[in-house]
């Protein structure tokens, strides 16, 4: 398994016949080249999760200022309790499945928005059909058109993973953008 992870450009000393101990260079140059390669995924990665929280808090103020009102995260059940209408949570378990902002519209459906964020269009499958969409046909399982899953989006994204998602249910605003959401929740009445 360790061998899979080892390229030979990095560590040609063990793909020598017979392997060798690495020179003093070549040992220092595979320590800075791997901890450079460690440094930016974590850099990408930190980046993300940074995005993503601006996401959630920018979507909590959206909900604030259109008269939602924050509650405590607590599990939502197939009733949508505890949720009333006019609430939202933050990270909260719908049917057991993490969701970043579930929202109780005023008629009577529930929101459950993702907020994600993709620094390249491979990545952006992952992100929002295979994460996203794979909760969006669970939560539809569970809730029928009661559920709307939304997804608020950062970054890049192919065009054919969006209609994907969009034939899945997903429903889809850009963060950057979020009039398209505040006009959702204003015709969301009773």
């Amino acid at each position: 398994m360790i061998l899979s992870a080892v390229d030979p450009e990095r560590f040609a000393w063990l793909f020598e016949d017979p392997p060798r101990p690495p020179s003093g260079a070549e040992r220092t140059i595979a320590l800075r080249w791997t901890a450079g390669m460690k440094a930016s995924a974590e850099t990408s990665t930190g980046r993300r999760g940074e995005s993503s929280t601006r996401q959630e808090a920018a979507v909590r103020q959206l909900l604030t200022n259109k008269d939602f009102v924050e509650v405590p995260a607590r599990p939502v059940d197939v009733t949508g309790a505890p949720l009333q209408a006019g609430q939202f949570m933050r990270e909260a378990a719908v049917v057991g499945i993490k969701c970043d902002v579930p929202v109780a519209l005023r008629d009577g459906r529930l929101l459950l928005l993702e907020c994600k964020v993709s620094n390249s269009a491979t990545n952006s499958v992952k992100r929002l059909n295979r994460e996203t969409g794979g909760k969006a046909r669970d939560w539809n399982r569970q809730f029928g058109e009661r559920a709307i899953t939304g997804a608020v989006l950062a970054g890049v994204f192919k065009l054919r993973n969006l209609k994907t998602a969009q034939a899945g249910g997903v429903a889809i605003y850009w963060d950057r953008e979020l009039d398209a959401l505040a006009e959702f929740l204003a015709a969301a009445i009773p």
